[in-house]
């Protein structure tokens, strides 16, 4: 939900704040809103702050706009970063499992074969350091 929220966040925001910084230097909002207050009988204080907050609201809106912006960037920096430590975490695993591997292989390639087993005579299979049939260490001793 937040992906879809924050996917446009950047262009969407600098729409915003182009179009209420329009809004509020041409005075049209303010134009076209304040005829409502200035007919509907509000005197003094209530009258000044409607006054007021017409007069600013494209203002108000121009920092949520930006406000947007930010908390966008910063939430798809978090998901990059998550996706990265994702990537990160299964090469470091798929690593570790051919590093065991090789050294599992260089193990192996450490030591010298017979290539008959020494106990039942039976054929060494490629790769095998003990006997299929019996069990028998197929390692020469030095």
């Amino acid at each position: 939900m937040a992906d879809r929220f924050f996917k446009f966040s950047l262009p969407i925001g600098i729409a915003g704040i182009l179009l209420n910084l329009f809004l509020f230097a041409t005075n049209f909002y303010y134009e076209l809103v304040i005829p409502v207050f200035e007919n509907s009988g509000l005197e003094g204080a209530p009258f000044v702050f409607f006054d007021n907050l017409v007069f600013y609201t494209p203002c108000i809106f121009m920092v949520l706009f930006a406000a947007y912006i930010v908390a966008g960037q910063i939430y798809k920096r978090k998901a990059q970063t998550k996706t990265e430590d994702e990537v990160t975490e299964k090469l470091v695993e798929k690593n570790a499992a051919v590093q065991k591997e090789l050294d599992e292989r260089a193990e192996f390639l450490k030591h010298k074969y017979y290539t008959n087993c020494p106990n039942c005579g039976s054929v060494r299979a490629e790769n095998e350091s003990v006997c299929s049939f019996c069990g028998a260490s197929l390692i020469r001793k030095k």
